[in-house]
């Protein structure tokens, strides 16, 4: 009898090890799932300030895109981000790549570059638009994604891809970014209208008048 209480509590002390090494494998793969969440799961292990390589997206995000079959059928518009596919577009003032300026109304703030007619969009550089702003402006060369931030406001572009990430939330852009000549190119409309801005063009010389949008 003495024999069969000993087995007993042998075993029951061995289920006890099997049942918490269970337990803890299960907590541990809860916190694995944890890294694909939501798009902002990446890793920085550098200073902001440096334009390096570690920003990575979930690679389930790689190549999203909206298609035109989510296209809306009003007009879009060069200079204003309706955050839709747009069906049709407006034509552009002009056509063929320049050089124009780039002011921002009421200061000494100013940038020369070539602007990009494509796709019935303005191209612009978009750290350096963003800079001349105020904004602060990364891009990440190995994943060819540009972050900006401007007070509460925060923008990602992806080059390829027309989606674009403001304060969050995936939202259409009028075109797809593209890199060319150590810049990544956006429309015009997403940001200048994403830090709160509008542009005009004014042909008589050449500039992009940049204001702030008033409510």
């Amino acid at each position: 009898m003495r024999m069969k209480k000993i087995s007993l509590v042998v075993v029951l002390i061995l289920a006890g090890f099997i049942t918490n090494d269970v337990v803890v494998h299960a907590d541990d793969h809860k916190h694995e799932d944890k890294k694909y969440e939501k798009y902002k799961e990446y890793k920085d292990d550098k200073d902001d300030d440096d334009d390096d390589d570690n920003f990575y997206y979930d690679d389930e995000k790689e190549g999203e895109t909206y298609y035109f079959q989510d296209a809306v059928s009003t007009k879009g518009t060069w200079n204003i981000w309706t955050r839709t596919v747009a069906a049709d577009k407006e034509v552009l003032p002009f056509t063929s790549s320049q050089k124009v300026t780039f002011k921002v109304e009421g200061t000494n703030k100013k940038l020369s570059f070539f602007v990009i007619p494509k796709d019935g969009e303005f191209f612009v550089p978009g750290k350096a638009v963003a800079q001349v702003l105020g904004a602060k402006a990364t891009f990440y060369k190995a994943s060819n994604i540009l972050m900006i931030q401007h007070q509460a406001n925060e923008i990602i572009y992806r080059a390829g891809t027309n989606v674009v990430y403001d304060n969050n939330v995936k939202t259409p852009s009028s075109a797809q970014a593209f890199y060319v000549n150590e810049e990544l190119y956006v429309p015009i409309s997403t940001i200048t209208n994403g830090l709160g801005y509008i542009a005009e063009w004014q042909e008589s010389n050449q500039t992009f008048v940049c204001q702030p949008i008033t409510n």
